[in-house]
């Protein structure tokens, strides 16, 4: 599991003397991306299979195994300079059954994954990436998706429009919680160009979806009534291009520099203690004066919680003390801040995590 810290987190501020080595969550110290591995070696791909083509581009399915043990091609591979992870797809590659565009594509399998719409626990995936290049007929592509089982269930899709500099948006589009089930579109982020990295993150729980890009959210709740109670959802992330033809050099490319789900199996579902150190994403984000923040403890350990602005400076200590072993939720309150985005860090032993959060009012 990697995560990338904004670049602006590395700007030292000489004249307070700011030390380099205090920020430890920098995005050198956290995305460690090595540009000489496979994608498995650098991301955490044990609970996704990948939707991608083989030579001929017809379409193939790879398992997770075969991703940990260093599954690379042509249309999904390490940048040889910045270690991201590569989806890229032809124009002319085979789609899916029940679609008309090719994909190359992560779905999560396992790892929470096929929840039912009305489902308590939480579902989390984050990313950052960034679109670099699409079909200029129609400059469309999906990077991240809540996707069911039934062909009529895309509850949810993130999708980048546009190939001019500066006139590139981002669209949540939704399918209406009814029986008509038609797609509407929320713009989160706009202005970009492509080759702009940003961030995303999908959350669900008890039907309600909240996608969020570079801070800015949109939701909305699904319930039984309309998407029954036999289907079942899972994440989607990778480069789904929204054009076919028949040339090869029309192409779609996504490079991902973090992609995380929340932590399977943190929690053991019989005895309901932890099993491994984990800190959760804080609840709601964006958030407006005050979060929840969550961790857990599989044992006893001395735990630091530590909230930081984008330069750097610790804005708040949350948490400097011995816990024991449990679930775990603090307050931060932001009502004496400025809106922008903070970084929550926990370490405990040689545990060392950090979420993002955004503080908007």
């Amino acid at each position: 599991m990697f995560l990338k810290v904004d670049d602006t987190m590395l700007r030292v501020n000489a004249i307070n003397g700011f030390i380099l080595s205090l920020l430890l969550f920098t995005s050198t110290s956290f995305s460690q991306l090595d540009s000489s591995l496979p994608p498995g070696s650098n991301f955490d791909l044990s609970v996704w299979k990948l939707q991608t083509l083989d030579a001929s581009y017809g379409l193939i399915e790879v398992t997770a195994n075969s991703l940990k043990f260093g599954y690379t091609s042509n249309f999904f591979y390490t940048h040889p300079v910045d270690g991201s992870m590569v989806c890229l797809t032809p124009s002319n590659g085979t789609s899916t059954s029940g679609s008309s565009y090719p994909r190359v594509e992560l779905r999560q399998m396992t790892g929470g994954g096929n929840w039912a719409v009305n489902d308590a626990a939480d579902h989390w995936l984050s990313a950052e990436c960034k679109v670099v290049s699409v079909a200029a007929a129609k400059p469309q592509t999906i990077f991240g998706q809540v996707h069911g089982s039934e062909t009529s269930s895309e509850l949810l899709k993130l999708r980048w429009t546009g190939d001019q500099p500066g006139q590139c948006y981002i669209e949540a589009r939704y399918q209406n919680n009814d029986a008509a089930k038609t797609e509407y579109g929320v713009t989160l982020a706009e202005g970009l160009s492509l080759g702009q990295r940003f961030t995303y993150s999908i959350y669900m729980k008890s039907g309600k979806i909240t996608a969020t890009v570079n801070g800015a959210s949109a939701s909305q709740t699904y319930t039984s009534a309309y998407y029954g109670t036999s289907d079942r959802y899972y994440f989607k992330a990778g480069n789904y291009l929204q054009y076919h033809s028949t040339d090869a050099n029309i192409y779609g490319v996504t490079q991902f520099y973090s992609l995380m789900l929340s932590a399977p199996n943190a929690v053991d579902n019989e005895t309901n203690n932890p099993v491994k150190f984990e800190l959760k994403q804080n609840y709601p984000n964006p958030f407006n004066p005050s979060t929840e923040i969550s961790f857990y403890l599989p044992v006893t350990e001395k735990v630091k919680l530590t909230v930081y602005d984008i330069s750097g400076t610790e804005v708040a200590l949350l948490v400097n003390q011995t816990m024991s072993p449990g679930s775990h939720s603090i307050m931060f309150e932001g009502a004496n801040l400025k809106s922008g985005v903070y970084f929550c860090r926990m370490t405990a032993g040689s545990y060392k995590e950090t979420k993002k959060l955004a503080l908007l009012k």
